[in-house]
């Protein structure tokens, strides 16, 4: 879920006592029903969606609309499954030895050691004279 404030975003639920010719408004980015469109609470969410205030919670990525948030979420989430296997417990292992305190300089140390050594299990394409 997006974060804001580096907090989860919490929808808001629906209202109990819905009836069935009641007249709603539907937030699809969010997907939260709100009673009538003059409300604070409709308004101020869709001012707040379509702000920049939103922070991926899976890439770190900041300065984001809530949609672009979801979106950059469901793409880490894609990517992280096409992640080789193999590779997971060293690299995990590896970023938990190092001691530094900003993310990016992690992922510096952690490739700069790992870019020329092979892993148990990790598969290996090899280019001799033009043939793979």
């Amino acid at each position: 879920m997006p974060l804001k404030d580096r907090k989860p975003f919490k929808r808001l639920k629906p209202p109990q006592d819905l009836k069935a010719d009641e007249e709603l408004f539907y937030l699809k980015a969010t997907q939260e029903v709100f009673r009538n469109y003059e409300s604070n609470d409709f308004f101020e969410r869709v001012i707040m969606c379509n702000s920049l205030v939103w922070t991926c919670a899976l890439t770190g990525k900041s300065n984001l609309t809530f949609q672009e948030a979801a979106i950059s979420e469901e793409e880490a989430r894609r990517s992280l499954k096409t992640f080789p296997l193999a590779l997971k417990k060293p690299l995990l292992y590896l970023a938990s030895l190092t001691q530094r305190k900003r993310l990016n300089d992690m992922c510096d140390d952690v490739f700069n050691f790992v870019k020329e050594r092979f892993f148990i299990g990790e598969e290996v394409d090899v280019i001799i004279n033009g043939i793979k």
